[in-house]
């Protein structure tokens, strides 16, 4: 193990013992959540209705298309700027969260001999590592866009120079302006690079269940029949959204009643979960020890496209859902900001950002980049979903610091499988 290996174990070590929660580091922050927002990137000609949730960052681009002054003339990369990269990239990441060819190119065009990719399980994880002295460790990280404020409020991610990183020029422009423009918000605009976007839904085995579960309200009523074979993500906030939405709440909601309400659903839920998992969700879905799920869609391509797996299902609920954005951020003290900003504008070279959609199965913000993705995904529903399941989406805002919500979600963890 390395000195650095053995510094972020530490880290670890002493978080824990700590028991560091985000109620203790979080500020609350806002999120966009109109279904406009999303519909831009699915390449929909109309607009969708709004959404039920807080309009935060609302823009006036029409869906669909970026604003004339953004939109790129050819399918090609912007001339790069000049990275005297350091020979080393350390990133902070989620699993299996980039295609390994565009890896091996980036390493081999900047000549990058030492690249590290360490992974977290949630958003939590992340800021917990960074709250317990992680920063100077890494370079990149990719939090969900909820965290950014509370990331750059506590001086945990560096404003960007956007000079260095012309290609965001092919990113939908309502993607870089995801805080309203002219709300107090506005600044966070400036710590982010959109990576990818998707939604929180239900994973079924169609070979092993046989129930029509098109909701969330019919997630629950099943899961009591499909006891330990049921695998959810470790995120606190996509668990959220399952029992809430299922009573037609708002999936932001901090009403007492109707959180206490939602945790009558997850305690019902919990004894029948096999695993939390972030990383490897697929994994038990695969070998069939999981036939229900509550999922992202990463992964599920795979098993989609396997003969003893082909009969997976990604429902996106009909009584509503979640929709997430993941971002790009450079970290506070990176020991090699060279060779991070070559990656940062690298990454959204469009056929580079094609090639991301084609291997990890969510939806790029990069407009350009769709003329490099499977004519197959651009049409999957599972990946950009239609205007009027958009219409039904809603984003999260930033509710972590409520004391019920972190009760609740520490209930639900403890009792799996109970």
């Amino acid at each position: 193990m390395t000195s650095r290996e053995h510094e972020i174990e530490a880290i670890v070590r002493r978080v824990s013992a700590n028991a560091i929660t985000r109620r203790r580091f979080l500020a609350a922050t806002g999120f966009t959540s109109i279904a406009a927002f999303v519909a831009a990137c699915t390449g929909g000609a109309g607009s969708a209705p709004p959404s039920a949730a807080p309009s935060v960052g609302a823009t006036s681009s029409a869906p669909g298309s970026a604003p004339a002054s953004d939109a790129p003339s050819a399918s090609v990369a912007a001339p790069s700027p000049s990275y005297a990269t350091e020979g080393a990239l350390f990133m902070y990441n989620w699993a299996d969260y980039i295609n390994p060819a565009n890896i091996d190119e980036f390493k081999k065009r900047y000549k990058i001999a030492d690249w590290t990719y360490d992974t977290y399980p949630s958003n939590e994880e992340l800021l917990t590592r960074l709250q317990g002295g992680a920063t100077g460790l890494y370079d990149i990280a990719s939090p969900t866009c909820e965290f950014v404020p509370a990331m750059a409020d506590q001086a945990f991610i560096e404003k960007l120079d956007f000079t260095r990183t012309p290609n965001v020029q092919y990113i939908n422009q309502q993607f870089k302006q995801f805080f309203d423009p002219a709300g107090p918000q506005a600044k966070y605009n400036d710590f982010y690079i959109a990576k990818d976007w998707g939604t929180t839904g239900i994973s079924v085995r169609r070979k092993f269940v046989k129930d029509e579960i098109t909701t969330w309200k019919q997630f629950f009523e099943v899961a009591p029949k499909y006891k330990g074979q049921i695998v959810v993500v470790k995120s606190a906030g996509d668990v959220m959204t399952a029992p809430l939405k299922a009573l037609g709440y708002s999936l932001n909601t901090v009403d007492p009643t109707e959180l206490n309400a939602a945790r009558e659903l997850l305690r019902g839920l919990a004894p029948n979960v096999l695993v939390l998992d972030s990383d490897h969700y697929e994994d038990p879905l695969r070998t069939g020890e999981a036939v229900l799920g509550l999922t992202w869609t990463g992964g599920l391509d795979e098993l989609k496209a396997e003969k003893e797996t082909e009969d997976i299902e990604y429902i996106i609920p009909g009584d509503g859902t979640l929709y997430w954005l993941d971002v790009w951020t450079l970290l506070a003290g990176a020991p090699h900001p060279e060779a991070a900003y070559a990656f940062l504008n690298f990454i959204h070279e469009p056929a580079i950002q094609g090639a991301e959609t084609n291997i990890n199965y969510y939806a790029t913000a990069n407009d350009e980049a769709k003329k490099h993705v499977d004519p197959a995904i651009l049409a999957d529903p599972w990946v950009f979903p239609a205007d009027e399941v958009i219409a039904k989406l809603e984003g999260a805002a930033d509710v972590s610091t409520d004391p019920l919500r972190v009760e609740i979600w520490e209930e639900f963890v403890a009792n799996i499988g109970g």
